[in-house]
């Protein structure tokens, strides 16, 4: 988990020496986000870091941090079930955008590392799904800006879980 949050991280910084030597517009933002799987309700951190081609196009890449479990019962028998981080890259368009505000629709690949300890038993999995999602950006103050967004994940293993959120945003070259 370790070595895969170290290269999630290389990975935003790389991003970001990029996006300072071109003329596009970088985003770094920070927030929290609620993962609603089926029977179970996660709370997350989130970091995110993206970068704008244009005023429309653009790319973001985010990781999201577990930072509570949920107790579950099953079958009469209480366990704990938590999201340890999830890990997405996502296309991001922007059909209505200005310099104080947009609304983008976003689309892209995550794979998420949970576990859960019940009745003793340990057990850590992992899984990859597809996710879509929409939101908004506010520019309050000129370049800080909030970002409420709702995303659905639709994993390999048939199971499903949607994302509500919000962040602060900050935005940088342009």
């Amino acid at each position: 988990m370790l070595r895969t949050l170290s290269l999630a991280s290389l990975s935003i910084l790389a991003l970001t020496a990029g996006a300072t030597a071109q003329q596009g517009e970088f985003r770094l933002g920070g927030g929290y986000e609620r993962f609603d799987f089926d029977d179970v309700d996660v709370d997350t951190a989130v970091v995110r870091g993206g970068y704008d081609f244009n005023r429309f196009f653009g790319v973001e890449g985010q990781a999201n941090i577990g930072i509570n479990d949920e107790s579950v019962t099953v079958a009469g028998v209480t366990g704990d079930v938590g999201l340890d981080y999830s890990l997405g890259a996502f296309g991001v368009v922007r059909p209505w955008s200005n310099e104080q505000a947009n609304v983008f629709l976003r689309g892209g690949y995550t794979t998420t590392e949970f576990d859960a300890d019940i009745a003793g038993l340990n057990y850590d999995g992992s899984d990859e799904a597809w996710a879509f999602g929409v939101g908004g950006e506010w520019f309050f103050a000129g370049d800080n800006g909030v970002r409420l967004d709702y995303t659905r994940y639709d994993y390999d293993d048939g199971g499903e879980a949607d994302t509500y959120g919000i962040s602060y945003v900050r935005r940088f070259g342009g």
